[in-house]
This record gives structure tokens, sequence and C-alpha cells, in this order.
């Protein structure tokens, strides 16, 4: 009895302060929403900024983050959390249709190199739900399959058998594509190289070098993608396919 006492003691400051973090963070975003609706921007972006501080972050979050930067004409730091929404649910077309806007105000006007149209496919499919839709479809795919496969052992008729165990092998098939393309979604978050431009306009260098020659311009809110670095010195990407040398002050990663 004396030792559950000990845990209930330890374990209930541990709870309260949960409780206390998560009213705070809705306290916080209901606030910064507040100073959107009035057009004091800047004060909304100090409190969803503090929520984003706080590691509680979502595709909202970065989407009104977003918003508010953009009616500052900051169209730099609203692609960047545009972008950062958009990586966590790219299904939203409200965030999509954002970006797009955005990107009409920045001043590099870069063509892409299409991808294989392998890689479209796939990443339109993928697209289509965010990853934690995908991880739930592939738990409920798993779950139909166990109970298919539970059908087809114990149910004496021939044509239910037959059914349950053809159904019960398109689920699983169903549940891979599904965990896949969740996978896939999780590791572009986790492991993702793309970053914004957020400095005015910044020479891209043939070397990691101030001294090194100029490639060519780039400017506040373009895309780009990081290989390599050298200290504070990272070798990027851009859309068309050029590379050179930046410092790490010049963007922010996605």
């Amino acid at each position: 009895m004396k030792r559950i006492l000990y845990i209930a003691l330890i374990l209930a400051p541990v709870s309260l302060f949960g409780k206390v973090t998560v009213q705070n963070t809705d306290s916080l975003f209901t606030l910064a929403n507040k100073f959107y609706t009035e057009g004091k921007y800047t004060e909304a972006i100090t409190n969803y900024e503090a929520i984003v501080a706080s590691g509680k972050v979502s595709a909202e979050l970065y989407y009104n983050l977003g918003n508010a930067y953009f009616k500052l004409n900051d169209i730099a730091h609203a692609i960047l959390y545009f972008e950062r929404a958009y990586l966590l649910n790219p299904s939203d077309d409200d965030i999509s249709f954002n970006l797009d806007l955005a990107r009409a105000y920045t001043t590099d006007k870069i063509e892409a190199i299409p991808d294989f149209f392998v890689v479209e496919w796939f990443m339109s499919i993928s697209n289509i739900f965010s990853s934690n839709a995908w991880a739930f479809l592939a738990n409920s795919f798993f779950v139909l399959a166990l109970i298919l496969l539970i059908i087809y052992q114990f149910s004496g008729k021939y044509l239910i058998k037959k059914n349950a165990f053809i159904t019960s092998w398109i689920t699983l098939l169903l549940f891979m594509v599904s965990l896949s393309f969740s996978i896939s979604q999780k590791n572009r978050i986790i492991n993702s190289k793309h970053a914004i431009i957020t400095t005015s306009a910044i020479s891209v260098k043939s070397s990691p070098s101030d001294t090194s020659n100029d490639l060519f311009i780039l400017h506040a809110g373009t895309k780009i993608e990081t290989l390599r670095n050298v200290g504070e010195w990272y070798e990027i990407r851009i859309a068309d396919g050029n590379k050179g040398w930046l410092p790490k002050s010049a963007f922010e990663r996605i």
C-alpha cells in the first residue's frame, strides 16, 4: 500500500504538469487567433511561435502562422510555414491554395525538372492522405484481414471460406500499400532536406567560401534542397538542377 502511495505521489506532478501544458497551449492558440482576427498579426505570430517552441506543432498551427506572416507581407516565412503545414497535411486544399498564392509573390521563377512519371504517380497517391491517416487505414485493413482469416479458419461453408480467404489477401495487400504510404510520408517529414531562402537576396557561391565566385542569385521565398555541408556552408540545389553553396544563415529548413 505504501509503495502504491509513493508511485501516486511521483506520478501526480507529472500528470498535473501535462494537463497545465495542454491548457497553456490551448490558451496561447486561442489568444493568437484572437490577435489575428483583430489584425494584430505580430502579436499573433508571437503566440503561435510560443506554441511551436513548446513542441506542440500541427498543420493548423503552421497554416495560421503562414497566414499571419502573409498578412505582414513576409512572403518567405509565409511560404516556410505553408510548406511545413503541407508536409504534415498534403491533402488540405486550403494549405495548397495559400502556398501557391504565396509562391506567386516570389521573385525567382524557376522551372522545375519534371520527376519520372512513376515517382509523380506515387507522390500524387501518397499525398491523398496524411501519414497518420494512412497509418489509420493500414491498421483498419490489418484488423479486417485478421477477421477474414478467422472466418476462413472456422467457417464450415466452402463458399464463405473461399471468399474470406481471397478478400483477406486483398486487404493484406491494401494494408501493405497503406503502410508504405504512411512510412513514406513520415520519412519526408523527419528527413526533409528542403529549405526556404529567408534572406532578401543572396549570391550562391561556387565553393563554401565568401571569396569564391558568384554563380547566381536567389531571393526570399525560393525553395532549395540541401545536399551536404562543410561547417556553416551548405551545398544546395534548386528546382532546375543548378547547384551551389550558401551559408546556413541564408535559409530555414522546412
